[in-house]
């Protein structure tokens, strides 16, 4: 039996809403390579934001339990010498680091833009805070003149499916991505 309000309840008494995810304002800011500068906070940041996801990082296979400073800095310097990526730190209402997004503006093999990377404080998760993240991207994407968006989310992440289903995004189609090599699942979204 649901109890999201279809069982009886006493007379007098209000179903409970579902809850619903507290929608966070939030800034988006371009990272240069310049700013990838080991033992600063920003680096600290990313390590931990990164240290913080170890359950995104078991489903890729990027990285291991052991994850180093100097790994994400790579990692983060080598996405931004893409052409064409961005990478920006995402920041909240009192400008403490709280994410990152990776933007390409233009996939090799369609042309269209698509979002690399959504990654959130894992101590934050299902709070709205990926959805305002998403949010920004698209409203960044619309300025650009963009009429539509796609990413990949890996085949063994149904969490991931499911949170870009819920923002609008469909299937579009099934292959291994060009990094790696990995099963994924891709989806598209009109702006």
């Amino acid at each position: 039996m649901s109890r999201g309000g279809s069982w009886p309840l006493r007379q007098g008494a209000q179903p409970v809403p579902p809850r619903r995810p507290r929608i966070f304002p939030i800034v988006l800011t371009a990272l240069n390579p310049t700013d990838l500068v080991p033992g600063t906070p920003l680096a600290a940041d990313l390590h931990a934001l990164y240290a913080g996801n170890a359950a995104y990082h078991r489903l890729s296979g990027e990285f291991g339990p052991d994850l180093t400073e100097a790994q994400v800095l790579a990692s983060v310097t080598e996405d931004l010498a893409v052409a064409g990526a961005q990478v920006f730190a995402v920041r909240d209402d009192r400008g403490a680091f709280v994410g990152i997004v990776n933007v390409l503006a233009a996939h090799p093999k369609d042309g269209l833009p698509w979002i690399g990377l959504v990654m959130v404080d894992a101590g934050r998760q299902g709070t709205g805070l990926g959805t305002a993240a998403a949010r920004e991207v698209h409203e960044l994407l619309r300025g650009r003149g963009c009429a539509a968006v796609r990413l990949a989310v890996l085949e063994n992440n149904p969490a991931a499916f499911g949170f870009w289903t819920s923002l609008g995004y469909t299937e579009v189609d099934r292959r291994p991505d060009l990094q790696f090599g990995r099963p994924c699942i891709v989806m598209h979204r009109p702006l």
